[in-house]
């Protein structure tokens, strides 16, 4: 089932909501790797660190980078979307080329599969977003 005119415009709201929520998580982590380093430098001048603590900021930034990585694939996703309502291709799998059921979009604004696809991709690939 293809969706309607009005059926798209919400849909569009959501992704370009989705995509100033997930610009500003970005914005933050962006800001917590940088406040987080200063931060422990500022706090170790002139102390002798302890290399466990060291291993814990070397974590801590790893682990925000790499929730980072998710965020900048999911943005990259949003914005594939939307620039897919621009051109009319929005809703249509990019494998079968059927029409994404509108439960699948609601759930996954996103996604650029159908299920079916999507669930041949994951056996192949392993999974993630698409």
């Amino acid at each position: 089932m293809v969706m309607t005119d009005e059926q798209l415009e919400a849909m569009r709201a959501r992704l370009q909501q989705a995509l100033m929520e997930t610009t500003a998580e970005i914005s933050e982590i962006d800001e917590q790797v940088r406040s987080f380093g200063a931060s422990e430098q500022d706090a170790s001048y002139g102390v002798d660190n302890h290399i466990g603590d060291q291993a814990d900021v070397v974590y801590e930034q790893e682990r925000l980078l790499s929730v980072r990585d998710r965020l900048a694939d999911r943005k990259a996703l949003i914005e594939q979307a939307i620039a897919k309502m621009d051109r009319g291709e929005y809703g249509y799998c990019e494998n079968c080329k059927r029409p994404i059921p509108p439960d699948r979009l609601e759930a996954l604004p996103f996604a650029r599969y159908c299920i079916d696809c999507q669930a041949a991709m994951d056996r192949r690939q392993g999974g993630g977003w698409r």
